[in-house]
């Protein structure tokens, strides 16, 4: 078995990353890096180096001579963010191969799972995260799947936004139990509409919601 050492500068980073989701740090709440260390037990370099990566990542925004600040939610980002999703997503799909039937059936699993979890938001959000990572597991293009996952993070704050206001995370599982059945007839040309139409479903009832919330 291979150990894997993370970088301390990734840990402060998910560390980071952690407490906005949650909005332990608010929207417009100002990041001091030595307090943050401070609470993270670290010195202030790997701070400093997450701080500077979220910031180009888009979950913080730098006020020259006032430090970082936690950027506030908004409908512009969501329009920007959400298609290069499901551009990247649909761009990893055309480059999997056939899906084996232990995929498919821990696609429909997975689904199942999901469409039972009505009443726990945030596990709906662990579940559709594991839906789609499992869907592009066979991805072999890691520049690739890096790029998703740094854009998704973002499109993770905004679930988890409308979750603490809403109670509720919008999924489609019937788009995502019809993509499963396209490629188990081996039809990725099917299943490519049919992903990007699952990705704009969400960012419309979320902008329905950060648009009135405005």
């Amino acid at each position: 078995m291979t150990i894997t050492r993370v970088p301390l500068r990734e840990q402060v980073h998910r560390a980071v990353v952690g407490r906005i989701l949650r909005e332990e740090l608010a929207p417009g709440a100002r990041i001091s890096d030595s307090v943050m260390a401070q609470e993270l037990g670290v010195s202030r370099t790997p701070v400093r180096e997450a701080l500077l990566r979220l910031e180009r990542e888009g979950f913080l925004e730098v006020d020259v001579g006032r430090g970082f600040f936690v950027k506030p939610l908004s409908a512009r980002e969501m329009r920007e963010v959400y298609p290069i999703v499901w551009a990247l997503e649909v761009l990893a799909l055309r480059s999997v191969p056939p899906l084996p039937r232990s995929t498919i059936a821990e696609l429909d699993r997975i689904n199942a799972e999901l469409a039972r979890t009505e009443n726990d938001p945030e596990r709906r959000i662990d579940l559709d995260v594991l839906w789609h990572q499992t869907l592009l597991e066979g991805c072999g293009n890691q520049r690739l799947m890096e790029m998703i996952d740094s854009v998704k993070a973002v499109v993770r704050r905004y679930e988890y936004a409308y979750m603490q206001n809403s109670g509720f995370i919008p999924i489609s599982t019937r788009t995502h139990d019809e993509i499963t059945r396209a490629l188990e007839r081996g039809d990725v040309e099917a299943a490519v509409p049919l992903l990007e139409s699952n990705w704009r479903f969400g960012m419309e009832e979320m902008l329905e919601w950060i648009e009135g919330a405005g």
